[in-house]
């Protein structure tokens, strides 16, 4: 297993813990120099807070525990491609270094409302605002089969 597959297989998991908590199955990892800053899955459910998504929540723990707006060196992992919403975040915390499971693309077949953004890709976005972002993907079958498996209504 790379790297890349193992941080996004904690991604994953958190997806899983969530999903099974009556969650929707989104997870997020930020791992710095190989370390985990830190893990999250989406609490809008739980908390009826509609900005509840495992990578806003990812962004604000790292900065956090980190004490520091940048997480300069950083990288993210999001079982989805990020929303504009939550890619605007991962930006303004200085990462440029993304790695998704699931495109949005592949994924909207399971959600009569979610993933609703036309053409956008978190590509697109970042070229639009100028920032330099690497975008690999890692686990895309297993982060699609969290979707695919869904019993809950994603509404992104």
């Amino acid at each position: 297993m790379t790297g890349h597959e193992q941080w996004m297989a904690m991604a994953i998991e958190e997806a899983r813990l969530g999903a099974a908590g009556g969650e929707q199955p989104f997870g997020s990892v930020i791992v710095r120099d190989r370390a985990v800053i830190c893990r999250t899955r989406s609490l809008k459910v739980s908390t009826s807070d509609t900005t509840a998504h495992s990578e806003l929540l990812a962004v604000r723990t790292a900065t956090q525990k980190l004490n520091q707006r940048v997480l300069d060196g950083c990288v993210f992992y999001a079982t989805c491609e990020p929303c504009p919403m939550c890619l605007g975040a991962i930006l303004n915390a200085g990462i440029n270094h993304l790695v998704i499971g699931a495109r949005k693309s592949q994924v909207q077949q399971f959600s009569k409302t979610a993933f609703r953004f036309n053409v956008y890709t978190v590509e697109r976005f970042a070229e639009m605002v100028g920032w330099p972002l690497v975008v690999e993907q890692a686990l895309q079958e297993q982060c699609i089969a969290l979707y695919a498996d869904a019993a809950v209504e994603l509404t992104r």
